[in-house]
């Protein structure tokens, strides 16, 4: 089961605004022409109703039509000025929005990539891939699209109000009486909406979280011939974010026709002002114009579109802003893995030691328990007991990709806490027990841990490592290597992986030995890739085969957490203790 969600404090809409700000940092000149070509389009948008009242005044009522084409070609000009300002400031926020999110996308990753194992242990894929992917496209559409055209529906508002009072003060007055109701309404709306899309961006992670790792564990899946659960169990999430939308939806339909019945009580309102006040050429002694009425009429329709607008845009930007309160619980995380700021050197001459360690994952049960173990260098060291006992927490610690609970791991007497993690593991290569290819090329695998190696030095460690054949076999070093080297057979990626960590060549290798059965030859050619990656290096090997363990200079038997037997394997033998009735075990089992 995995954890909760990271989660920072609650933040209000105001500091996650201020807080996004700062991505727009590299973008602000974008971002205030944006906005400045606003001024034109609200100019523009509250001129148009004007331009309309005089036509019907000016030209109809006067029964000229030479009045109407002229105030029809100011009102076309009027048309093509806001569509030509409009698309320039479309494109340009548009071009904002998706700068803003590659750099956010960026600068998550890099964030992921600072985090310690122990985060990941706890997180599932699909939820993370959902903060870095999902939720900063919402992020995106908040600057494309939500809070600065916000800026330009407020202008507009301002702008039609002032028009507003300009074309008849009576009238305004009772038109905007719907305002109050109208104000509280949509703040009513706001506060559930945040709500609700909290929970439908909560609910989309566990569906994306499990739909990976139901697509990962594939085969498993119908090896067990489990399609119908694994069905069954996408369907529960996916009915959770279902029913997580359905009030988002509900709030989404409601505001749009909350703020529409309020625009049409505004002129039903309206109509009834007028028809108390009198239009001129209707009534007896009107006190309004045609003109003005229809002016009027259309500029409050101009008022509530930005309103309407504003109100679908609540929505966008509650959705968003649940989204940027993700990232930033995400970017908020610690990172615990750090450099010290006066980092000693990373140099291997002599020694690494375990002083007293004791570790356990997260608030799990203890896994080392006061580990004691030296290992000289050029020496190599196997690790060998039964499953459980702390072996493959052993080789993790060593590059530090976790941090000792208790005691310390020192590289020439100096606390690997005090190097640079980085510096420290170029002192270290890894070949995990699970091989990790990743999608590319065989090339770029092979220079992995050693990006400037010549081809001339691949192709030498890949002989080395009998992977040469297996090479030509994929197209050369050009090959295409599949998602985690699916095109490749488990002894392949085993070879490849032993000839990535011959390339990076470094003084300390950590070998945790692939358990899987492979057929004799492929094992008699792991063998010698292993032989040649660990020839004068110092080595610590997790150890499952018996050839592996006899030709090491020193076996230690882990049990619970600790070293309970050290020697040669003559030595150990000679005890008659675990370890002797572990390789007894392992032969009798061969």
């Amino acid at each position: 089961m995995s954890a909760p969600e990271p989660s920072a404090p609650k933040l209000t809409d105001a500091r996650l605004l201020a807080l996004l700000w700062r991505e727009l940092t590299p973008y602000r000149a974008l971002l205030i022409l944006g906005v400045v070509l606003y001024v034109p389009l609200t100019i523009v948008s509250v001129v148009q109703p004007l331009v309309i009242g005089f036509a019907i005044d000016d030209g109809y009522r006067g029964n000229n039509m030479g009045a109407v084409l002229q105030w029809a070609g100011v009102f076309m000009g009027l048309v093509v000025l806001r569509s030509l300002v409009e698309g320039g400031q479309g494109l340009l926020m548009q071009l904002l929005g998706q700068r803003a999110v590659r750099t956010l996308r960026t600068r998550l990753f890099a964030k992921l990539q600072r985090l310690p194992l122990a985060f990941f242990d706890t997180q599932p894929l699909g939820r993370l891939m959902t903060r870095v992917t999902n939720d900063t496209e919402s992020v995106a559409e908040l600057f494309s699209s939500g809070a600065v055209s916000l800026v330009g529906d407020i202008l507009f508002l301002i702008g039609t109000v002032v028009m507003l009072f300009i074309v008849d003060v009576k009238l305004s007055l009772a038109a905007l009486v719907v305002l109050p109701a109208l104000v509280v309404g949509l703040q009513w709306f706001r506060r559930r909406a945040r709500e609700a899309f909290s929970r439908v961006r909560t609910a989309v992670s566990a569906l994306n979280a499990t739909l990976q790792e139901q697509l990962s564990g594939m085969s498993i899946v119908q090896l067990f011939a489990r399609l119908s659960t694994a069905e069954q169990r996408l369907e529960r999430e996916n009915i959770a974010y279902t029913s997580a939308n359905k009030e988002a939806i509900f709030l989404d339909a409601g505001i749009y026709a909350f703020v529409d019945a309020a625009s049409t009580i505004a002129v039903a309102i309206t109509l009834t002002a007028a028809s108390v006040l009198g239009v001129a050429g209707v009534t007896v002694d009107g006190a309004l114009s045609i003109g003005v009425l229809v002016a009027f009429i259309d500029a409050l329709g101009r008022f509530f579109m930005p309103i309407r607008e504003l109100s679908n845009k609540t929505t966008m930007i509650q959705s968003a802003l649940v989204a940027a309160d993700r990232i930033v619980s995400l970017d908020t995380e610690p990172e615990t893995i750090l450099a010290p700021a006066s980092p000693k050197p990373a140099v291997f001459a002599h020694a690494l030691r375990f002083n007293d360690v004791s570790f356990r994952y997260g608030e799990g049960p203890p896994v080392l328990k006061g580990l004691t173990l030296t290992v000289k260098k050029g020496e190599r060291v196997a690790l060998v007991g039964h499953t459980g006992t702390g072996k493959s927490t052993v080789v993790k610690l060593v590059p530090r990709l976790y941090d000792v609970t208790g005691g310390q791991i020192t590289i020439d007497d100096v606390d690997i806490r005090d190097m640079d993690p980085r510096a420290l593991r170029r002192l270290t290569t890894a070949v995990p027990q699970e091989t990790f290819l990743f999608q590319g090329t065989i090339q770029e695998n092979l220079c992995f841990g050693a990006p400037d190696a010549s081809v001339d030095r691949l192709m030498q460690a890949a002989k080395a490592c009998c992977a040469d054949d297996v090479i030509a076999r994929h197209g050369g070093l050009e090959g295409r290597v599949n998602e985690r080297g699916q095109n490749l057979s488990l002894g392949e990626r085993q070879l490849l992986a032993l000839t990535r960590a011959l390339v990076a060549d470094p003084p300390i290798v950590i070998l945790d030995e692939a358990t899987a059965s492979v057929d004799r030859e492929t094992e008699r050619r792991l063998q010698k890739a292993q032989e040649e990656l660990l020839a004068g290096r110092t080595a610590v090997i997790v150890a499952h085969r018996l050839s592996t363990i006899e030709r090491c200079d020193r076996i230690v038997l882990m049990h619970d957490g600790r070293v309970l037997e050290e020697g040669t394997h003559a030595e150990l033998m000679s005890h008659n203790g675990r370890y002797a009735a572990l390789v007894e075990l392992q032969r009798s089992s061969s």
